[in-house]
């Protein structure tokens, strides 16, 4: 199977914490944890650097929690044996204890100190100087954030027993999971602690909790789907990010066009530039590293897409995971990747967003992408550019009703369809929607009279309304028409 480069769902130089879908995950991890359950935020490997933004977006600053020490941290000094070089001890006013076996000296140190001189005890010998072990498993690491043990405490009593039973405060316990931390170790943790919590009795807001951040790769394969889910909150980066994430990346990243005497914010513009941003967000999806830069730099023309994604894609256009891809809808896999797309969503290949599975746009950049490149290209102006249609056909039926040649009655039998308006409506709305296909009939027919630019703004949109009802985009040419039409 073949893998590519990886490529982040989530860009780097954007503050993620500030995106609509990102909040809204954060908040639901905040409620879990307020609940009294330990979360699980499950990351792609691609996109594993944010983990700590996304830890801070979901402790609020009224939350107590303590950081568990990275792998390798050092151990606090043990005041009992400080690893400083030992001091020379001063002097203590007793004789020095003497190591000889002359009877003659310690007869004589006897009769000159007393007894002391011979039953002085001797300085213990300086411990040896030795650097601190690096603590390594989870449950130590864990350990040094409580205070020593007393000394009748319980042997018996582990970390996880500790936490519960004696410092039932409800603090959460953050882990950005790294590379040293082993798989089974993060595991245990995550199955120990909550379940001593709870078997002690204690209420939800005393639970010592857990919040981990971890890739797949740092849990066993099973691990998620095998902790209970009535105490830790299993969320996966999956779907996390919605249209609304990509348009407002889009948009900030739009170039701000000059406001010279030949290019005024004009009507024209502003459908023109929403239709450059929904087919951004439309192509980009959930890569919002590529939405900014095929914002800044894509002329809107559609001619000229496939070109600039290519570009962006390069060094040479993504190969993917020889794996065909199931259906669009994620269906049932709403909240997390299906095991057989786990390896792709890992890399950057492959995501859920707004319901649909979404592979990367480099694969509209090969041979066989052009037909999703324009199918995506026929969703963008469908969605901007049709109500804009619509309200153009309206304004287009007030002007010409009032030349009928024949009798409102008349026109609804010959022109009128069953799927405009309800029977039961009234006469003038059952009028006011008459199709664009029904106003060029009647206009055929001489029963609708039309000035020279009303019947050009007719057939504009008749032709448009007709290729997007076809499911074909328009084409660079046709939509510098129709907007002139659309904003005289």
């Amino acid at each position: 199977m073949t893998t590519s480069r990886p490529h982040a769902t989530a860009p780097a130089t954007h503050d993620l914490t500030a995106l609509p879908g990102v909040r809204h995950l954060a908040r639901r991890i905040a409620e879990d944890l307020a609940a009294g359950h330990s979360c699980l935020l499950i990351l792609p490997t691609c996109a594993s650097a944010t983990g700590d933004d996304l830890l801070r977006a979901a402790l609020s600053d009224h939350t107590p929690h303590k950081r568990i020490p990275a792998p390798g941290a050092l151990p606090a000094p043990d005041p009992a044996h400080p690893n400083d070089e030992p001091v020379a001890p001063l002097w203590s006013g007793q004789p020095p204890q003497l190591d000889l076996d002359d009877t003659f000296l310690l007869d004589a140190m006897t009769a000159a100190f007393g007894d002391a001189a011979a039953l002085s005890p001797a300085p213990a010998p300086p411990r040896p100087r030795h650097a601190p072990d690096r603590i390594k498993s989870l449950e130590a690491r864990l350990e040094s954030l409580l205070p020593p043990r007393p000394a009748d405490s319980d042997p018996t009593d582990d970390v996880y027993r500790r936490l519960s039973a004696h410092h039932a405060d409800g603090c959460t316990y953050v882990l950005h999971a790294a590379s040293d931390d082993d798989p089974d170790d993060l595991a245990r943790l995550l199955q120990r602690l909550p379940a001593t919590a709870k078997a002690l009795g204690l209420a939800p807001e005393q639970r010592p909790k857990l919040l981990v951040v971890a890739t797949t790769d740092r849990l066993p394969a099973t691990a998620p789907d095998d902790l209970a889910r009535t105490d830790v909150a299993v969320h996966w980066w999956w779907g996390a990010l919605g249209r609304v994430d990509t348009a407002s990346v889009t948009a900030v990243n739009r170039p701000l066009p000059a406001r010279t005497v030949t290019h005024s914010d004009t009507g024209r513009t502003r459908i023109g530039e929403a239709l450059t941003q929904a087919t951004i967000v439309e192509v980009c999806g959930p890569y919002l590293d590529l939405a900014a830069a095929l914002a800044a730099r894509w002329d809107g023309q559609p001619e000229t897409l496939r070109a600039t994604l290519t570009a962006l894609c390069s060094p040479g256009p993504l190969v993917l995971p020889a794996q065909r891809t199931p259906a669009r809808r994620t269906g049932a896999h709403a909240h997390q990747p299906p095991d057989a797309l786990r390896l792709r969503w890992n890399n950057g290949t492959i995501d859920a967003w707004e319901g649909q599975l979404r592979t990367h746009p480099a694969e509209l950049c090969t041979p066989g992408g052009d037909t999703e490149l324009n199918r995506l290209l026929w969703v963008a102006q469908s969605r901007t550019l049709l109500p804009l249609i619509d309200d153009a056909r309206d304004a287009l039926v007030t002007q010409v009703l009032p030349t009928a040649s024949c009798t409102p009655q008349q026109l609804l039998s010959m022109y009128a369809t069953d799927r405009t308006v309800g029977g039961s409506a009234p006469l003038d709305a059952r009028l006011q929607a008459l199709e664009l296909g029904a106003l060029y009939s009647a206009k055929t027919n001489a029963h609708l009279a039309f000035t020279p630019p009303q019947t050009s703004t007719l057939l504009t949109l008749r032709e448009a309304r007709n290729e997007l009802s076809h499911r074909r985009h328009l084409s660079g040419k046709a939509l510098t028409h129709l907007i002139t039409k659309l904003s005289p």
